[in-house]
């Protein structure tokens, strides 16, 4: 029978069946929580109720019989092979067209497949023979990656399908395949699949790439890493030298300024007295530049120091990184150190270069979810450290690692750190030190005060890509060349880089004001202070209408150009580069250089 296509998993739309209503509800019976119907006796053996449903009453009914009812009922194309026999009894309530090609196909041996808009049934064998065969399609990929393709096509395609490099695809997702960038990126079958497939299965396979390869948004992600310590050391020492028996000068002592004292030998004739040294020392480990006081009397000496140290640093990590939706992303600015590294084994020892990263870093996947927050996976970190004498790393990081949930546009606090450690330590001269307020005389204070700040934030915004947006990116590059253009004004006059700004810009001006001669005199003088400057090279051209590789006397590139000057277009569309019989002169009116290139860009 042929009949219009349906659905085979739908409700049947009722308009148009065949004759016949369904019987009314037996209450007392349900099936499945819905009310059986006993269908009358003047009832088809084959209707469609309200809801579009299938119900299906036959008693040794031949098969085929069976089929063409479905079809009319259905209003969908069926085909049954000649080689279908047999009757069958069934009862079915509520099913689609697959539920009852099933339940009546399946328990006979028979099978069915669908090709357009018509359904072929007959044996499993005939089915697989009425089959078209396998072809290859090529699929490509705009935004989708090889590997999550290859993942989500594999559960549309037949068990004969074959996906060309899929192997190669599991190693890249595995990390196995060596560097995605430098290896795979390049390769011919990076953005597509080559699926060889049943027709229908491919046909799957192209409507599942066009909802699921779709353009990824992009997510910009601003760090703020807020780093403060602050160390307070206060020392104080008092030192007294006392000497009886014997002056100071007597010992080749000597002094810095009376800021200390160091005595030296005693002479031979001093030892037949009696000699007396009293000696706290209590000063040596105060560092100097902060106050100090000392007075030296024949054989008295004392001396007072005190210093207040106070250091206060503050770091501060802005990183900002655009990534994709979903993509993992890093971002390091900061240094790598490299030291050695030895494997001994029985037979050899081998050594490795590792490297030591530090600086401010940070890695992160955003997912962004339909109501417009983003679910962030991020790991900010700060670090120094380095080498130490024997090669050894180490580091002093501040780091987290979190998971979080953030709406767009909006700032979030992720990490935060206050840490204080207080040291007081005191050396004295035993018994005496211990005196109340004379003690303070033979004592040695340092205190120590170390405090830690640490501020984690972390700002999200889903990329749109709106003019406002793009707005704000091309201010931000405009400011990063101001910031160029002012570190350069900022060169000595008479460097080489300033000379030839300055010649520029005198060219520039001389050639709007119409004096060629001096336009051309000064960018000259500037491509002698500059050879690379490419707006005075396009400013030079202007002025001697060729351009400036034309006449450059090089044998092999005269060569090329001659040939390629036999098959080069004539007229002013020839394209750059022709020999100068086939190129086109340049306007000096009408490409007058751009005055936002006076600073003159290098190659």
């Amino acid at each position: 029978s042929t009949q219009p296509s349906a659905n085979l998993d739908q409700p049947i739309n009722p308009a148009g069946l065949l004759p016949g209503a369904p019987g009314a509800a037996d209450e007392g019976s349900h099936n499945g929580g819905k009310p059986i119907v006993v269908p009358p006796p003047d009832q088809p053996p084959i209707s469609v109720d309200d809801a579009g449903l299938l119900e299906v009453h036959v008693r040794e009914t031949p098969l085929t019989t069976v089929l063409e009812m479905l079809s009319y009922q259905s209003r969908t194309s069926i085909v049954a092979s000649n080689a279908i026999s047999g009757n069958i009894s069934a009862n079915l309530y509520g099913v689609t067209l697959t539920e009852a090609l099933d339940a009546i196909l399946l328990p006979n041996q028979l099978a069915y497949r669908r090709v357009g808009n018509v359904i072929f049934v007959g044996s499993a064998e005939e089915v697989a023979a009425h089959r078209a065969p396998p072809e290859t399609r090529v699929f490509t990929l705009h935004y989708l990656g090889r590997a999550e393709a290859i993942t989500a096509v594999s559960g549309v395609l037949s068990p004969d399908g074959v996906i060309a490099g899929e192997d190669e695809a599991d190693q890249q997702s595995t990390g196995g395949g060596g560097d995605l960038l430098g290896e795979h990126f390049g390769d011919a079958s990076f953005d597509r699949l080559i699926i060889t497939d049943f027709p229908e299965n491919l046909d799957a396979v192209g409507r599942l790439l066009d909802q699921i390869d779709e353009r990824p948004k992009q997510v910009l992600i601003e760090a703020t890493i807020l780093r403060a310590t602050l160390n307070e050391d206060n020392q104080f020492g008092i030192d007294l030298t006392l000497l009886s028996g014997v002056d100071f000068q007597n010992v080749n002592s000597f002094s810095n300024a009376a800021a200390d004292l160091t005595t030296g030998p005693l002479r031979p004739d001093d030892f037949q007295q009696t000699t007396l040294n009293v000696n706290t020392n209590l000063i040596g480990n105060v560092p100097g530049g902060g106050f100090t006081f000392g007075i030296i009397k024949n054989d008295i000496g004392a001396f007072v120091r005190a210093l207040e140290d106070v250091t206060d640093v503050a770091v501060i990590a802005n990183p900002k990184l655009v990534t994709l939706n979903k993509a993992q992303a890093e971002i390091i600015v900061g240094r790598r150190d490299g030291y050695l590294t030895t494997t001994v084994t029985q037979t050899a020892a081998v050594q490795t270069v590792e490297f030591l990263e530090t600086g401010t870093q940070i890695k992160l996947r955003p997912v962004i979810n339909p109501n417009g927050t983003v679910r962030m996976f991020v790991q900010p970190k700060d670090s120094n450290g380095g080498l130490t004498a024997d090669n050894l790393p180490f580091e002093e990081t501040t780091e987290a690692h979190n998971e979080l949930l953030v709406d767009d546009g909006n700032t979030i606090l992720i990490g935060g750190l206050f840490r204080e450690r207080t040291v007081s330590s005191r050396s004295q001269v035993p018994l005496v030190g211990d005196i109340p307020v004379a003690g303070a005389l033979f004592q040695k204070h340092l205190d120590q005060t170390v405090r830690e700040e640490v501020i984690i934030l972390l700002t999200v915004h889903v990329l749109t890509e709106s003019d406002a947006e793009q707005q704000e990116f091309r201010e931000l590059l405009e400011d990063v060349e101001r910031v160029r253009v002012g570190s350069r004004r900022g060169l000595l006059g008479i460097g080489r880089e300033r000379l030839a700004q300055a010649f520029y810009q005198e060219a520039l001006s001389k050639y709007e004001q119409g004096d060629l001669d001096a336009a051309l005199l000064n960018v000259r003088l500037s491509l002698h202070n500059q050879p690379r400057q490419v707006a005075a090279l396009r400013l030079k051209e202007k002025l001697l209408q060729q351009r400036e590789w034309e006449s450059d006397g090089t044998r092999v590139r005269g060569f090329l150009l001659n040939l390629l000057g036999e098959s080069a277009p004539a007229g002013p569309a020839a394209p750059r580069g022709w020999p100068p019989a086939h190129r086109r002169l340049l306007d000096p009116v009408n490409d007058a250089p751009d005055a936002s290139s006076s600073e003159g860009d290098e190659e």
